[in-house]
């Protein structure tokens, strides 16, 4: 089983995924945890992909691949552990502590005649996020991103599942050295500007049909 995990920029409308060049229209996504799927032709996926990479539009987080038998469940994770500091109550001892952030993909397949898969999925994308103070100190948020269903295919046939939206704003000021910290001034030497980033998260996975002798 073949499977891509990408982000894209900017490429197609809420509910679409026109990341391949065909208009693959489904239902329109209403929240950030809602998600779309659809089928589309595996044969240039990957050429199709690599170009919207160059454009920087798309970016591939992992291409892995996975051996599964009839009704078994198997999983794969790839990522790293996070290291992060603590502080502990008022004596202000600290102590290091980690924490997953990791890109897995759980499946149990079911073989059906005619050629055909019954995918159980479970996939998810746990990212760092801020690091939160609390009474006895700080801890380290986890963002996740989860797609859970079940689906039928083909053999060969690609799966496209998508509609995950995370959203990143960012701030920023370009100025001429020494300049733009004058007070009143300082604004004519200072531009101010703001970096709103929406990003999709969008899985392709090609399930094939493998002989054991």
């Amino acid at each position: 089983m073949k499977w891509n995990l990408a982000e894209a920029t900017e490429v197609g409308k809420v509910g679409q995924m026109t990341t391949l060049g065909s208009d693959l229209s489904v239902a329109s996504a209403t929240s950030h945890v809602g998600f779309n799927i659809g089928r589309i032709n595996g044969r240039l996926l990957d050429l199709e992909l690599s170009a919207l990479e160059q454009k920087q539009q798309v970016d591939i987080i992992a291409s892995p691949r996975l051996l599964a038998s009839h009704m078994q469940p198997a999983s794969i994770k790839q990522g790293s552990e996070i290291p992060y500091q603590v502080s502990s109550g008022e004596s202000g001892a600290t102590s290091v502590e980690f924490k997953e952030a990791v890109l897995g993909m759980e499946v149990t397949p079911v073989v059906l005649p005619g050629g055909r898969v019954r995918l159980k999925l479970h996939i998810s994308e746990n990212m760092p996020g801020q690091v939160l103070q609390q009474a006895d100190g700080e801890t380290l948020a986890i963002d996740k991103q989860e797609i859970e269903t079940q689906v039928e295919v083909k053999s060969g046939e690609t799966l496209a599942l998508g509609g995950i939206f995370s959203q990143k704003n960012k701030t920023g000021s370009d100025s001429v050295p020494g300049l733009g910290k004058i007070p009143w001034l300082g604004q004519l030497f200072r531009h101010d500007g703001k970096d709103n980033e929406r990003r999709e998260l969008v899985v392709f996975i090609t399930p094939r049909l493998v002989a054991i002798h």
